[in-house]
């Protein structure tokens, strides 16, 4: 598969995956109010961003991060915020958003260190 395919056929697939969370966040929010739809947007969006950058990651550098993992990072971090943001729809209870947001932050910590242990 040459280069230029490659790239094709990742653009597929990311308007495809960016076409369906518009979609489904239409969808939640028509049903269940305009909030719960730009959460599912979020979380849809993350999800697709973490897993698809971090299986099209290239090699690894011996100089540190790759720009890679900090967009992985991102797709975590925007996942994150939807589901927050849903429990904060739901239970309206800001000590329990509050938690899943350090939750949030501490997962993402975790996940990049985990990532690049050998630079420390």
């Amino acid at each position: 598969m040459t280069d230029e395919s490659k790239y094709k056929m990742w653009d597929t697939v990311t308007a495809g995956a960016f076409a369906a969370a518009i979609i489904a966040g239409l969808v939640v929010g028509i049903f269940t109010g305009l909030l719960n739809g730009v959460y599912t947007f979020l979380i849809v969006t993350g999800v697709y961003l973490a897993l698809s950058l971090y299986l099209k990651e290239g090699k690894k550098g011996s100089d540190g991060p790759l720009e890679m993992e900090g967009a992985v990072m991102g797709g975590v971090l925007l996942a994150g915020i939807g589901v927050c943001g849903f429990i904060y729809s739901y239970t309206s209870d800001v000590t329990l958003t509050a938690i899943c947001i350090i939750a949030v932050l501490i997962v993402s910590s975790a996940i990049m260190i985990i990532r690049n242990r050998r630079y420390l």
